[in-house]
């Protein structure tokens, strides 16, 4: 049993000093003891809080990062990016996906994230054809995220079609794309995997509604009925209009009239919503998957946020297509995307928790830690012992109370400032820098330097 002495944490409970927490070998909180000296384990300064699951991401977009930022057509939209990512994913090699998945993990935990779910949906060869292994491009995530050390909730995607209603799917998808039976052999094969290693957890993702009926989404709902359950929606105002136009309804709408939506589902983006499909969301207890700086990049639109916090509605935040890895710019963008939406300031808070930052953290940690499945709902008993380490002595943090420290991390906090990320108890980021970086980067430059020498 280790023990960890905290001079400043913030518990599930709140602000609390001189604590010390009791790890069992498997990394889990196992008690929470208050305590004045520093005897009783090793000291850690400054103070500690929550890391952060990542809800939503799609790693080999990492590698892609910056390189769709050029207008190919008077109307650039999703839709043309989506083209150059079909083509960027066209090259890669289950190698390319394991050093880009590592790269990621490693900068997504320098970046306060110590848990994540993982949208796959790269099966296939590059013709199209499957794998001999047909796990191999799933089993290339998980090999990049042990590597790095990263917890995740893998979440093998069901893509079987191009549009509503089961239209065909394109040339550029050929590499997504299984049938019902293909998919639940896929899924079988990988809960060996899952049974092997304590960090890995699964987890189900028909993509969208585009791409699964809704025959398939309800067997795959008979797949695991107690594991997340994740699907993209409503994040484009075309995909409101090609639902509509297929199933005489909104997708959100659509949704909840077949099938019973409960707090186990995560509803990615989940962009443009009516004040009913509000309602239904934050009755649900489904989690929202907001990606602030994705769909912002993506010209997707804002979140009804202020409407939906409201109704008390549950969400998590996720980096996406990886073009942002910090926890505090993803939920700053949050925030600042609804100011400017209302024109109006601290616009996502409470009565319980009217601090901005605290409000935006505790509720992203609370929220992201259902979507994954994971045991990450913040620093309590049975909780894995994940946390970040700020730095009180950084010019940004000295001197000020604690109840202004996660809005100064948000909102403030200088782009040098270094933290401490510790999983399951175990230091994994020290200063700014993860333990394995330099021998994961290398890797990752030579794969991409035979990526981009194609492009």
């Amino acid at each position: 049993m280790r023990q960890l002495h905290f001079e400043q944490i913030l518990l599930e409970t709140g602000w609390d000093r001189d604590i010390t927490l009791k790890i069992d070998p498997s990394g889990y909180i196992q008690s929470i003891e208050r305590t004045k000296s520093k005897e009783m384990g090793k000291s850690i300064t400054g103070a500690a809080i929550p890391g952060m699951p990542n809800l939503h991401s799609h790693a080999f977009q990492r590698a892609m990062a910056g390189l769709a930022e050029k207008r190919s057509s008077p109307t650039d939209s999703f839709w043309s990016w989506r083209k150059v990512m079909y083509g960027f994913l066209d090259m890669l090699e289950p190698e390319d996906v394991t050093a880009i998945t590592a790269q990621l993990y490693v900068e997504l935990m320098r970046g306060g994230y110590t848990g994540v779910a993982e949208f796959h949906y790269l099966h296939h060869s590059r013709t199209g054809q499957p794998y001999d292994d047909k796990s191999l491009m799933s089993q290339a995530v998980i090999e990049g995220a042990q590597a790095a050390g990263m917890p995740i909730t893998l979440l093998p995607v069901f893509y079987a079609h191009a549009g509503f209603g089961g239209v065909p799917p394109e040339h550029g998808q050929r590499r997504f794309i299984n049938n019902l039976n293909d998919y639940q052999n896929l899924f079988s094969e990988l809960q060996g995997f899952e049974q092997q290693d304590p960090n890995l957890t699964l987890g189900v993702a028909p993509h969208s509604l585009r791409a699964a009926t809704k025959e398939e989404i309800g067997e795959l709902l008979k797949l695991s009925p107690e594991r997340p359950f994740h699907i993209h929606i409503a994040e484009q105002q075309k995909e409101i209009e090609d639902c509509i136009a297929s199933y005489g309804k909104r997708p959100v709408e659509w949704l909840y009239e077949n099938f019973d939506v409960d707090k186990r589902w995560c509803l990615v983006h989940a962009t443009h919503l009516t004040d009913a499909e509000i309602t239904l969301i934050a009755k649900s207890k489904a989690i929202v998957g907001l990606c602030p700086l994705t769909e912002a990049n993506l010209g997707d639109g804002i979140f009804p946020a202020k409407r939906f916090v409201s109704e008390e509605g549950s969400f998590g935040i996720g980096s996406d297509s990886n073009i942002c890895l910090d926890v505090a710019r993803e939920l700053e963008g949050l925030e600042y995307g609804q100011r400017l939406l209302h024109q109006e300031r601290n616009v996502l808070t409470s009565i319980t928790l009217p601090n901005t930052g605290h409000f935006l953290y505790k509720k992203s940690v609370s929220g992201g830690a259902r979507a994954l499945g994971q045991p990450l709902g913040g620093l309590q008993i049975g909780s894995r012992a994940d946390f970040v380490a700020l730095d009180l002595e950084h010019p940004d943090f000295y001197g000020r109370d604690r109840e202004s420290f996660l809005s100064i991390l948000l909102f403030a906090a200088a782009a040098d400032f270094k933290t401490d990320v510790y999983i399951a108890g175990e230091k994994m980021v020290a200063q700014g820098r993860h333990k394995r970086e330099e021998e994961i980067t290398r890797t990752y430059k030579a794969r991409m330097s035979n990526l981009l020498s194609s492009l």
